[in-house]
Order: C-alpha cells, then sequence, then structure tokens
C-alpha cells in the first residue's frame, strides 16, 4: 500500500499546484493583464490660461481651471524640495536659485504661464472600461508677446519629473 499512498500523495500535491496557479492566473488577469497600452509614451500641451478674450471656444476650455492655485502648486512642489524642476532642453536639474532667477525676470511671471506641456502612459482596460493615465512630466511654458503686446506663442520654462 504503501506506493499506492506515495502516488495519491503526488497526485494531492501536482492537483494542489494545479488549483493553486489557477487562481493566481485570475487574480493576475482581473489586474492590469488586460489593459492595453494605448500610448507607451504621449506628450500633449494643454491651454491653461486664454490670453485672448475674444476666443470664446478657448475661454470655454479654460474657464474651470484654477490657474493661480495650480501654477503656484507646481512652483511649491520645487521649493519645498519635494520634486526637482530640469531644463527642457539639456535635462539638467535646476537648482531652487535658479528658479528663482527665473521669477525674478518679469517675463517669467506665474501668471504669464499659459500652457503645461504632459508626458504620459496611457493604459486601456477593455474589460472594465478604464482608462488610466500615469504622468511622468510637466512642462510649464510662459506666454511671449512681441512688440505690439500680441502673442507670439510660448516658451518652455522646465519640467518637473512626477
Amino acid at each position: 500500500m504503501k506506493p499506492a499512498l506515495k502516488f495519491l500523495g503526488i497526485m494531492a500535491v501536482l492537483l494542489l499546484c494545479l488549483l493553486g496557479c489557477e487562481d493566481k492566473k485570475q487574480e493576475v488577469s482581473s489586474g492590469d493583464m488586460n489593459s492595453t497600452a494605448w500610448a507607451d509614451t504621449i506628450i500633449y500641451e494643454v491651454l491653461i490660461s486664454n490670453p485672448n478674450p475674444l476666443d470664446e471656444w478657448a475661454t470655454t476650455k479654460v474657464k474651470d481651471v484654477q490657474h493661480k492655485k495650480m501654477v503656484d502648486d507646481l512652483f511649491d512642489m520645487i521649493y519645498s524640495g519635494k520634486k526637482k524642476a530640469y531644463h527642457y532642453y539639456t535635462n539638467k536639474a535646476l537648482s531652487i536659485e535658479d528658479i528663482k532667477a527665473m521669477e525674478a525676470d518679469e517675463r517669467y511671471t506665474r501668471n504669464r504661464i499659459g500652457k503645461l506641456q504632459f508626458t504620459e502612459t496611457w493604459r486601456y482596460n477593455k474589460n472594465n472600461l478604464i482608462l488610466k493615465k500615469q504622468i511622468h512630466s510637466i512642462l510649464l511654458a510662459y506666454e511671449l508677446y512681441n512688440e505690439a503686446n500680441e502673442l507670439r506663442g510660448y516658451k518652455a520654462a522646465f519640467y518637473i519629473k512626477l
């Protein structure tokens, strides 16, 4: 009977392994395994203030944006040391003194930050109909004006890694 007991023991262990593996598959497949990358990396700009009050569509898009709060919070991340600012072109870390010097220039006041540029990953779960966006960085861009005080475009200031 010993060979029969040994055989039953081996079968019981195999059965437990199979059942245990099956539970793990269900656990994993109910999570992010069912999501697909819509964008491994996507970079896009968002207008956060409207420099042209005659542009009704732009006014509508930003009507609920808390511009001052948002911009102040982004600067607070840097000044508190919780996040670092980086040069948009060289990717070199900027010091708090660098940011203060930028803010001392009247062309780069906080109220002139008109756009943010986000770098994100987007994953879509088809089973749950959920889109998850993970922000990697936020770039702040200042409005640039010509001599006639007309908006010429936007100048990248720095970005913050999140």
